[in-house]
């Protein structure tokens, strides 16, 4: 398998339908899994202080040990420590590949788990949220890169979605066991799965990096373990190949593209700025905010408190099922199309809630626990359909090959800032602006960004990343399907 003989085919459609091999797909299954576990080990540990803050102030019975303070630093320390990890890391992973940095990261989530679980003290397990801030920084990165690499466009929306859905999984898992055990348990767990991640050991090096640094032979090797051998998967390698031989050659004759170049490249700013976009809608939609502080919020609506936990895990279950129907329906549907419809649907519930809890602050209708619950979760349902499972989706597809570096590097900067920055100061927002207030927040910030995209998002479905670099090269309107008409469009910088 060291060379390839490549003999010309006809890109007609009936030509390059040819099924992938079951153990192509298993292989695929294989690799992603891990991802999956990865994301689900995070929601797990940003769940955790969910559960862990009510049970070690029972433990201590002290108010005074963990006030609102010290809580909102335990939800936000991780996010905080991210950042210098989300530069790092996507340069680290430009220059070394996939599998060494997700190698190190399975290594640290073991030590993570036992830290959390020998923790004695609150700084203790802050030490632990510390390097959490590593392994939530590769999901951003890291990890959806491995998605990207690794699967065929034909599955990788569906791993990618299933991957959204792992981490709201997390939380729900985590939720569970410290509204039934000992907030321990979590750290139990924690420690079983990251031991699962160590099988980055039985992997290949990413074919699209190989091909990146002009390892073509090991590439050839990469991409045919992971694809197997059949029409369509060796004229995307041949594609693949024939890009990066050209960009390779470019650069060596006339230098790599200037920085000016390169922020004047529609192939770059249009992808960034619409990655951008889906992670900001991700955390301003207010779903992860709003199932970290899930008890604070229902136990200022009822003063059930175990009304508030029946209700977390119903929340944090149909956000879940919401997931999986996303992830079939991605099946059907179009990209663009389900985004944009259970975007709008989630703004306008969350509009619907702000409403009826101002109206009864107001005293004008009287709060009924399942009418809440039912707009919680119809909101959970919408948004976990939509933006949840696809905007890391969409911003994995969407940046361009040669700027995969520095686009991961700005856009992992927009999610680190945007989820520590709102995690930490959520529940000010609820002190102040009021839960009703706080929603009327959400709805206006999730609704301008859902507009925006609108009126720029492309089609992504079933297109390979170079079909949708030739997308924003061209300024085409439509991505073509076929790869004849990619290479006649191709242009050189």
């Amino acid at each position: 398998m060291d060379s390839c003989n490549y003999k010309e085919v006809n890109c007609a459609e009936d030509v390059i339908k040819e099924k992938e091999s079951l153990i192509s797909i298993t292989k695929q299954i294989f690799i992603s899994s891990a991802v999956w576990v990865q994301f689900f080990m995070t929601g797990m540990c940003i769940g955790a202080p969910t559960v862990f803050i009510p049970q070690i102030k029972n433990e201590t019975n002290s108010t005074q040990v963990i006030d609102e303070e010290m809580g909102s630093w335990l939800f936000s320390t991780s996010g905080f420590a991210m950042y210098p990890w989300l530069i790092i890391l996507p340069l680290f992973t430009k220059r070394y590949g996939r599998k060494l940095p997700q190698l190190i990261t399975a290594i640290c989530s073991i030590a993570i788990f036992i830290i959390l679980y020998f923790s004695q003290n609150v700084i203790q397990i802050l030490v632990s949220e510390v390097l959490q801030g590593f392994v939530y920084a590769g999901n951003i990165s890291v990890r959806i890169l491995i998605v990207t690499d690794y699967t065929s466009p034909k599955y990788r929306g569906v791993f990618l979605a299933i991957k959204s859905a792992s981490f709201f999984w997390g939380i729900w898992m985590a939720n569970a066991i410290g509204t039934f055990f000992y907030w321990k348990n979590i750290a139990i767990v924690g420690f079983i799965c990251a031991v699962y991640t160590l099988n980055v050991l039985l992997w290949p090096e990413s074919p699209y990096w190989l091909a990146s640094k002009g390892r073509f032979v090991e590439c050839r090797k990469s991409f045919r373990w992971i694809h197997g051998v059949n029409t369509k998967s060796e004229i995307e390698l041949k594609e693949l190949i024939k890009v990066q031989t050209e960009r390779i050659r470019l650069e060596n004759e006339y230098g790599k593209m200037g920085f000016k170049e390169m922020v004047k490249s529609s192939e770059f700013y249009k992808p960034l700025f619409l990655s951008i976009a889906t992670i900001v809608q991700y955390h301003f939609s207010g779903k992860i905010a709003i199932s970290l502080y899930i008890l604070d919020i229902f136990k200022n609506i009822t003063a059930d408190e175990r009304s508030a936990y029946m209700a977390m895990l119903i929340l944090d279950g149909v956000t879940v099922f919401g997931m999986y129907v996303g992830s079939f329906l991605s099946r059907i549907l179009k990209r663009r199309t389900l985004y944009m419809s259970c975007s709008f649907t989630g703004v306008a519930v969350l509009f619907a809630i702000s409403v009826y809890l101002f109206l009864v602050r107001l005293n004008v209708l009287d709060e009924n626990h399942f009418v809440t619950i039912a707009l919680l979760c119809l909101y959970s349902i919408a948004i976990s359909c939509g933006p949840l499972i696809l905007s890391f989706s969409l911003y994995g597809e969407l940046i361009s090959l040669k700027f995969q570096a520095i686009s991961y590097t700005l856009v992992s900067l927009t999610f680190g800032v945007s989820y520590s920055t709102l995690i930490k100061v959520s529940p000010s927002m609820f002190r102040n602006f009021g839960i009703d207030g706080t929603f009327l927040f959400f709805t206006a910030t999730c609704g301008l960004i859902t507009i925006y995209l609108y009126f720029c998002l492309p089609e992504t479905k079933n297109k390979t990343q170079l079909e949708i670099e030739a997308y924003f090269k061209n300024k085409s309107k439509v991505i073509q399907n076929d790869y004849n008409s990619v290479l006649l469009t191709k242009e050189v910088y």
